[in-house]
């Protein structure tokens, strides 16, 4: 689920594509945030339909084990894929079932990487103890698949590479999955129950939110770049990040016209966005350029902001 640092992670994305074009199109920017933003749901889909596919590979598996000569039946175990709490629950999700096949969602073009996928994980001992065991508990059934999403796209170089090739947005919305797939697993762990996750914690405020970032950041460019300017004269522009540049702009129209939001969160939330995408010295350089320009903006009476304790 996209908290709003990961909006605004997304609008920066947007941005820096935006400023970087020669044909910029406010647009088609909003456009590409929006679909780029949904692609990140598909991933999530993506991920937990692997698990499906590992298990149709360990059926092909033990489908294809000769009759021992010995004991006249074929190799088998106590428990499989198959089994397990979770895969049971996801194969009869409906609504993951519909959103799988109306997104196309599909490792169809990628089986060389489930089986390779498959062989490594038979191999590894996490999986042969849960073959040996015929009753587990829910708790370890869940750290079982636990296990089965870090091996598969942490520690699965070829895996990892193959989701880069399959989508733009895998290497940036990594971490991101893996905290959703948490989510879907936790709370899980005494009961065996589990849902599946939305992307937006409210759709309709989310985007909207996003929409009017992007908007307004780009329609009051001039504006941005001249205040930010008159405070950083003693900066040469070349020694200035862009992405600072981006990230003080959003700060800024946060102040400026989304009035729900606390001037002390914009600042904050864009200090600590610099510290993952920006140089080590971002963090203390925007502070002092946004807090200058947010007291100024004050004093001129050109933030306004709406609820009780908004206005520090």
């Amino acid at each position: 689920m996209l908290s709003r640092r990961h909006l605004r992670i997304r609008v920066m994305q947007a941005l820096y594509s935006y400023y970087q074009s020669d044909n910029r199109d406010m647009l088609q920017t909003e456009q590409e945030l929006l679909r780029g933003t949904n692609k990140i749901y598909e991933l999530y889909l993506l991920t937990m339909q692997m698990i499906l596919e590992l298990v149709n590979q360990e059926e092909l598996y033990y489908s294809d084990q000769p009759v021992s000569a010995v004991t006249g039946i074929k190799k088998s175990v106590e428990r499989k894929l198959n089994d397990n709490i979770f895969v049971q629950w996801l194969q009869n999700n409906l609504s993951f079932a519909r959103q799988v096949r109306d997104g196309k969602i599909s490792w169809q073009n990628e089986m060389d990487a489930v089986r390779k996928s498959f062989f490594q994980i038979r191999q590894a001992d996490q999986y042969k103890e849960y073959c040996k065991n015929p009753n587990p508990s829910i708790r370890e059934e869940i750290d079982f698949i636990t296990w089965i999403f870090a091996e598969v796209f942490t520690r699965q170089e070829f895996v990892f590479s193959t989701l880069e090739e399959k989508s733009i947005y895998w290497a940036e919305s990594i971490e991101l999955i893996q905290g959703m797939i948490t989510k879907t697993l936790e709370g899980s762990k005494a009961k065996g129950e589990f849902k599946l996750l939305s992307l937006f914690r409210d759709e309709e405020d989310d985007v909207r939110f996003m929409r009017e970032l992007v908007k307004n950041t780009i329609q009051d460019d001039e504006y941005l770049t001249q205040i930010i300017s008159d405070k950083t004269k003693n900066w040469e522009a070349d020694r200035i990040a862009m992405v600072d540049i981006i990230l003080m702009k959003m700060a800024l129209t946060e102040m400026l016209h989304l009035s729900s939001i606390p001037v002390k969160v914009s600042i904050n939330e864009y200090i600590d966005i610099s510290k993952d995408y920006s140089t080590p010295n971002s963090k203390s350089f925007i502070n002092g350029v946004i807090d200058k320009l947010a007291v100024e903006l004050k004093s001129q009476g050109k933030i306004v902001k709406i609820g009780r304790g908004l206005m520090e």
